[in-house]
């Protein structure tokens, strides 16, 4: 046996999982999916206001996934994850804002002439 024989369950991560915290996600991930759903399918608001409560509804999981499955938060144990999110997450908005950008412009060029 060698001086570095270590128990991998008594790694800080591992032990920081939770059959409670996953469930708590999963029933949140559901809630919010079925919540923008009946949102969609029920027509009742403008397109802005339906754009926005989806958005809401959609940062409300990613946020509640991050803590809850990803485990993101200013432990010792999770500093490290927690600043390769800080790290991506800009990124993250950066390619959805320039997309979103690019469909504008590609619809504003090819669709000039409909409606």
């Amino acid at each position: 046996m060698s001086a570095h024989d270590h128990n991998p369950l008594a790694h800080p991560e591992v032990q920081s999982a939770s059959v409670i915290k996953y469930a708590a996600a999963f029933v949140l991930g559901l809630v919010l999916m079925v919540a923008a759903c009946i949102i969609t399918v029920g027509g009742g608001m403008s397109q802005l206001n339906t754009l926005i409560w989806i958005g809401v509804l959609a940062l409300i999981a990613v946020c509640g996934q991050l803590y809850l499955l990803f485990k993101l938060d200013l432990s010792k144990a999770m500093i490290w994850h927690t600043v390769s999110a800080v790290a991506t997450i800009p990124l993250f908005f950066i390619a959805i804002v320039l997309t979103i950008w690019m469909f504008h412009h590609l619809e504003m060029r090819t669709m000039m002439g409909a409606g």
